[in-house]
């Protein structure tokens, strides 16, 4: 029959078996039937508690744990069992000795964090425990043992301890600009905070074949290495690991870790740190290393990207400021209802004054509509639609305030904002208004002149005179109005309801009627007299003949363009006059229409004799070459 006094030992896991099969005779404690009721209660409890717990008892301070203790133990257990605690723990006997026996002495100790170095896995380590040291009586009331309740805090402390350390590093690092006094507070700091003999960031050369340092922080014990020293091979074995890494990258060093760090999926650099003995890395040292290369790198690459947008601003504000073209950045201004009204200029360039007269500090910081009074609407409406829609603006405009012409290439630089490339053309628009003037005066010696020829022609005495001479004429006369409408229009062309209206108007008398319907049309250049001739036929021949020749009669004119814009197609109707008949031979208008339409422009035509009038459809190409010359219809002059 079991021994009622083991029962403390039936249950506890792998510990509860470990004591049952001890040899506990060899043990102060000689065996566990015989233990104090006092020991067999307290053992019982611990070994009933999930968290760890042990024992010392008597003045061995013989050592009894439970399953969770023994993880703490490490490699020292199952050997620590039954064993003195002084021998058990003899590396840390200076931090815990005096508390293990002010607990003997009666004295109970409660402590929420103690930090140790302890070689429990056969090498230093620091470790933090939270605890409790509880003397145990016996029946006597004298303290026999002492009982502890613990918990390992290593992982949360050196978590706290890590994000204090990247907190004081990010608020240290924020401020720098620099990318080289960035990196070596960086490396000071880690080294410092790790107790490193030298701390260092290396990157890829640029044929990609080493590793070579760019900074690197020494606490004395080891020499720092100067910059382009190689510090290793940049091979691909040093990303096929998971960083951090230890070994022994360099001769003088005798321990390191090293974090490789990648861009675009390929090796760029390496942060390590060195020591001049050996040392193994703890896993929260190397968790704080992995951490900070991170953070380290990200910071460096911010005040690369800093410093090299500074230069590039530099180079630019030179060339803003010697540039000739004024530069203005400003930004949009808007209502409640999201309406654009005004815009403020943030930053104008030292030609802004030149070209505009307003000085930049009057202009900067200032809106548009206080700078300048009674600026046109056109200005805001126009830089408001780039800054909505991104579109680039080139534009051509008056600010009649300044009594000055702008031209301006506006783009959107960021949201809400927009900058502004401009010159003043003023000059230009001046000397463009000088040509138009002398345009106009070229046009008008032109038509002295024509009219110098139609009275010469009007003078002439000749058998066939007067029909000859109303033809030229009337043909002389509808070329000087198209080089009328050619020249308001510098010689591009014209638009056709123009034309039409320029030629028909004066045939059309009081009472009669005269219908232009269609869309606008802009005719080629060299298509403007051809069809102005051909016009002025079909409207000598309404005069004569035709529909324009009794009082109440009208011509109607309506055309329309094809779907691809290639091709207009004009027709004339002749209304409420005398029936259309076919002539008897081809004269001298249906010889012009042919040479006009068909032989210039290289349309066709097609006439209609009918009881209602007259009715022409004409079809020719808005693009495309036109003849030179018109050719002179054969027996015109008949």
């Amino acid at each position: 029959m079991p021994d009622r006094r083991l029962r403390f030992l039936a249950e506890g896991g792998a510990l509860a078996a470990l004591m049952r099969d001890h040899d506990w005779r060899a043990t102060p404690l000689g065996p566990p039937e015989d233990w104090p009721e006092a020991l067999r209660t307290v053992v019982g409890i611990m070994l009933g508690s999930r968290q760890p717990m042990f024992v010392a008892w008597g003045a061995e301070r013989t050592m009894l744990y439970n399953d969770g203790y023994a993880v703490l133990c490490g490699a020292r257990h199952p050997a620590a069992l039954g064993r003195p605690f002084r021998e058990v723990w003899f590396d840390i006997m200076e931090d815990v000795g005096p508390i293990l026996e002010r607990a003997f002495a009666g004295e109970a100790t409660h402590m929420d964090e103690i930090a140790l170095v302890m070689h429990r896995h056969g090498h230093p380590e620091e470790a933090h425990f939270s605890f409790s040291y509880t003397p145990v009586r016996d029946e006597e009331g004298r303290v026999a043992g002492m009982f502890c309740a613990c918990a390992e805090i290593t992982a949360r402390v050196m978590t706290e301890r890590r994000q204090a350390f990247g907190l004081a590093l990010d608020q240290a690092l924020r401020p720098l600009t620099d990318p080289a006094a960035l990196t070596a507070l960086a490396l000071s700091m880690l080294g410092q905070h790790l107790r490193a003999g030298r701390c260092g960031f290396a990157e890829v050369d640029e044929a990609g074949a080493a590793l070579r340092v760019t900074a690197e922080w020494s606490d004395g014990s080891l020499p720092a290495l100067p910059p382009g020293t190689a510090l290793m091979e940049a091979d691909a074995a040093l990303m096929a690991v998971d960083p951090p890494r230890q070994g022994t990258p360099h001769a003088d060093a005798a321990a390191q870790v090293a974090v490789p760090l990648a861009r675009s999926g390929r090796l760029a650099g390496v942060l390590y740190l060195h020591q001049a003995t050996p040392r193994r890395w703890l896993a929260a040292e190397q968790d704080l290393v992995r951490e900070m290369a991170e953070r380290i790198a990200a910071n460096l690459a911010r005040a690369r990207a800093e410093a090299a947008l500074r230069a590039s601003e530099a180079r630019w504000r030179g060339l803003f400021a010697a540039m000739h073209e004024g530069f203005a950045l400003c930004e949009m201004v808007r209502d409640a209802q999201d309406r654009d009204i005004d815009f403020r200029f943030l930053e104008v360039n030292d030609a802004w004054e030149r070209l505009t007269g307003i000085t930049r500090e009057a202009a900067e910081g200032q809106l548009i509509t206080r700078l300048i009074p009674g600026i046109e609407p056109y200005w805001i409406e126009t830089y408001g639609r780039v800054v909505r829609t991104g579109e680039p603006a080139h534009i051509e405009y008056r600010v009649g305030t300044l009594n000055a012409w702008f031209e301006v290439f506006a783009y959107r630089t960021e949201p809400g904002r927009f900058a502004a490339l401009f010159l003043n053309v003023t000059e230009r628009k001046a000397s463009q208004e000088r040509q138009a003037l002398l345009a106009r005066e070229v046009d008008h010696r032109a038509k002295n002149a024509l009219a110098v020829v139609m009275a010469a022609l009007r003078l002439t005495r000749a058998e066939t005179l007067p029909a000859y001479r109303a033809a030229v004429e009337g043909r002389v006369a509808a070329l000087a109005r198209a080089q009328t409408l050619l020249a308001t229009e510098s010689w591009s062309g014209a638009e056709l309801q123009r034309l039409l209206e320029g030629e028909l108007r004066p045939f059309v008398a009081e009472g009669q009627r005269l219908v232009l319907e269609g869309p606008a049309v802009q005719l080629q250049g060299r298509a403007v007299q051809p069809v102005a001739m051909a016009i002025h036929e079909l409207a000598t021949n309404a005069t004569k003949h035709g529909a324009l020749s009794v009082a109440g009669g009208g011509v109607a004119v309506r055309w329309s363009v094809d779907q691809a814009g290639t091709t207009l197609a004009l027709r004339w109707q002749e209304e409420g006059g005398p029936p259309a008949r076919p002539p008897q031979r081809q004269g001298f208008g249906s010889r012009v229409l042919e040479a006009t339409i068909r032989g210039q422009l290289g349309g066709s035509i097609a006439l209609e004799w009918s009881a209602e009038g007259l009715a022409c459809a004409m079809t020719l190409p808005l693009a495309g070459p036109v003849a030179e010359e018109a050719p002179i219809p054969e027996g015109a002059a008949a």
